[in-house]
């Protein structure tokens, strides 16, 4: 599987694009708030995107969508339902409007479990509330996209609508269970290993121990 990775915005919020090495088939996962780029990048590699797989809904991983979707308009957007919006187009977050998911054509649904094709590729989602009601893990073969919920030596926040720090502690204790040498691809800053983090990461450990 081949990964490329891009860094979007003023939050500095990672895309993803993984596919089949052979395969042009691609997914987009979070497109930030630059669509026109990741377009740009996933034409630059000769790639098809037939899906975009979202983490979590919050702004600064999901603005992005518009523009994609202007150049490929059939393109399905996959988010979990507690993070869709609730059927409102737009929400206030640090004193400002930005859409929803729910603001956006084409939109499916994912839960704990389920699985998207992407070419010869499977994606398994995993449920994560935390940092959001509605975020996920996605595990593509040896990879984990974990947005917001494990980052390298930290995690995302709680202190936001939605977030609970006792369900990220279950999320965390769930995703130490993952064997070692599945990468850690998260919304922000760079990769890791979970095995890396199990070791080094203090959230990962008070987890562990509660």
């Amino acid at each position: 599987m081949q990964i490329n990775s891009m860094q979007l915005g003023m939050i500095g919020t990672n895309c993803y694009l993984f596919w089949q090495e052979g395969d042009p088939r691609c997914a987009v996962v979070d497109p930030g708030d630059q669509g026109e780029l990741v377009a740009q990048r996933i034409e630059s590699l000769g790639l098809e995107p037939v899906a975009i797989l979202l983490t979590h809904g919050h702004f600064d991983h999901i603005m992005g969508i518009p523009a994609l979707q202007a150049r490929y308009p059939q393109l399905p957007v996959y988010c979990h339902r507690a993070d869709t919006g609730g059927g409102r187009t737009t929400t206030q977050l640090f004193g400002s409007t930005f859409p929803t998911v729910c603001a956006f054509s084409n939109v499916r649904t994912y839960k704990e479990g389920d699985q998207v094709a992407v070419g010869p590729l499977t994606v398994t989602v995993m449920e994560t509330p935390g940092h959001t009601p509605g975020s996920v893990v996605l595990r593509a073969e040896g990879a984990l996209f974990t947005g917001d919920t494990l980052f390298r030596g930290s995690v995302g926040r709680t202190d936001l609508e939605g977030g609970s720090y006792d369900q990220l502690m279950a999320s965390l204790r769930r995703l130490a269970a993952l064997p070692d040498d599945l990468g850690v691809y998260p919304g922000h800053e760079g990769s890791s290993t979970l095995g890396e983090e199990r070791r080094s990461n203090y959230y990962l450990m008070q987890a562990l121990e509660g």
